[in-house]
């Protein structure tokens, strides 16, 4: 049998690093949230590939244990946004269209969008994860704190009902209408439980026209569901809640969306919602 490998001073100093940032993690929510014997626990999560998501467990006043979520935000998180804002910038520009993607410039301004965003979504009576503040770490890590759902993103299930898929469009069109522009529409933004609800957001920049922005929302939706439901319904559906001009502006940025990493589609598929979205 292989003895473990000793540990390095990298190795220490890594662990000693993170045993600080959960212990300032438990101050806040101490002094924040009125929370005692505070346990954090990250979430093993693909979809979060721009944080450390923690499910953060505590004792109340009354002594009821309530959960809260955590997302954490650091340096390498605002890197990797970048990275994909300028790779989406540069896929538009190639294609004769104007780049429509924004970058934060700090942790503490990723955080801040992230909460006055959902703030935004949750004030508009669209379900999400209630946020509850946004707190500086320590250095440049910073910590987005939420309500704890107990839900599962379409991307886990194999099937959704057409009233299912009927209310998200919905949520999407009442974000829309109050100039509410998500950024980031993915199966694993949209989570069912309790309810139906809208998660995280991405980032659009200043000064894009509302139908741009509208228009990449929406095709991101359409392509959310081709794992769950057949094309033409799909179309169908958005078709109930917007216009056959809305759809012609979604359908030129569904190029882009099958670039991602996070919504996967045919090339087959691609042509017919050409096909649909045009007509």
């Amino acid at each position: 049998m292989t003895a473990p490998a000793p540990e390095t001073a990298h190795d220490e100093a890594h662990r000693e690093y993170f045993k600080e940032v959960l212990q300032t993690i438990r101050k806040i929510m101490s002094e924040k949230y009125g929370l005692k014997d505070v346990s954090i626990r990250p979430i093993g999560s693909d979809a979060s590939r721009l944080s450390i998501p923690t499910k953060i467990v505590g004792s109340n006043d009354q002594g009821e244990r309530v959960r809260y979520f955590g997302k954490i935000l650091g340096s390498s998180d605002l890197v990797t946004a970048r990275s994909i804002q300028l790779f989406k910038n540069v896929y538009l520009h190639m294609n004769a269209k104007d780049p429509i993607f924004g970058v934060q410039m700090s942790a503490e301004e990723m955080a801040r969008d992230q909460y006055e965003m959902l703030k935004r979504i949750y004030d508009a009576g669209i379900p999400t994860a209630m946020p509850y503040g946004y707190h500086p770490i320590f250095g440049i890590l910073w910590l987005v704190v939420t309500e704890f759902l107990e839900a599962t993103p379409i991307s886990s299930s194999s099937t959704v009902t057409p009233a299912e898929m009927d209310v998200v469009f919905m949520y999407l069109r009442r974000m829309h209408r109050q100039r509410i522009f998500h950024g980031d529409i993915k199966p694993d933004n949209i989570m069912f439980g309790n309810k139906i609800y809208i998660m995280d957001v991405g980032r659009f920049r200043d000064g894009v026209p509302s139908a741009k922005k509208q228009a990449y929302d929406l095709a991101c939706m359409i392509c959310s569901f081709l794992g769950c439901r057949p094309v033409e319904e799909i179309v169908r559906m958005a078709r109930k809640h917007y216009s056959r001009r809305h759809l012609r502006a979604a359908a030129e940025y569904l190029e882009l969306v099958q670039k991602r990493p996070d919504i996967n589609f045919t090339d087959e598929t691609k042509e017919e919602l050409l096909r649909l979205l045009k007509r």
